[in-house]
């Protein structure tokens, strides 16, 4: 036992295994040790600011990329509507729909009008069958409608081979005929472009004289 001792003594002493070195926690061979195993955790600063900058990026190039697919879907949704709603004056034709307890002798149509009100347009009675629209055709109460597109987006052309500041399509039963009409010309296709709030992107409507209706890019 006393060799054992006195073998320990040296190696305890060597190692600066003193009280006072126990209590600092600076033991010769264990503070290197424990040093290494603090730097070896967590980030540095550099790292951590790389990351904020990275998911910073994705989030910035997420959120452009879904404001830029919401524009397009509305302008997408609204240019469907109108679709849908030209179909539907024409299907008020065909069922010889009534407007304040008459059926209208022109039929019933949709009227745009570029210029002084791009933001809306008009389901109608044409009730004295002269293929266009006039005041208090669209009478809510009676079975008309304005209808207003989506904010940011307007009637931006009106392209019938020319350029026209407003269209009138009416289709006169039973078959139904379908009339399109500027006011003084008749036409045999009508374009109905959308412009979206970008100002960039564009739909159109196309309406031709066999009452075909459709969306095109």
């Amino acid at each position: 036992m006393k060799k054992i001792k006195n073998k320990i003594k040296p190696f305890l002493k060597e190692r600066r295994f003193t009280p006072a070195n126990i209590a600092k926690g600076n033991l010769a061979g264990f503070t290197l040790l424990n040093s290494r195993k603090t730097n070896s955790t967590g980030f540095t600063l550099i790292e951590l600011l790389a990351s904020i900058s990275i998911v910073a990026l994705v989030s910035g190039i997420f959120l452009a990329n879904y404001h830029s697919a919401g524009k397009q879907s509305r302008l997408n949704m609204a240019a469907q509507k109108i679709a849908s709603d030209i179909r539907l004056a024409q299907n008020y034709s065909l069922g010889s729909k009534e407007y304040g307890g008459q059926v209208p002798s022109g039929g019933w149509g949709v009227y745009f009008n570029k210029a002084s009100a791009p933001e809306s347009y008009k389901i109608f009675a044409d009730n004295n069958g002269n293929k266009e629209y006039d005041i208090g055709e669209d009478d809510k109460d009676r079975g008309g409608q304005t209808i207003s597109l989506p904010d940011g987006i307007v009637v931006s052309e009106i392209d019938a081979g020319v350029s026209i500041d407003s269209v009138n399509i009416t289709f006169l039963p039973p078959d139904p005929t379908t009339n399109i009409w500027d006011g003084v010309n008749s036409y045999n296709e009508v374009q109905i472009e959308l412009q979206g709030e970008d100002g960039n992107s564009t739909k159109t409507i196309v309406v031709n004289f066999f009452g075909l209706i459709e969306v095109i890019d």
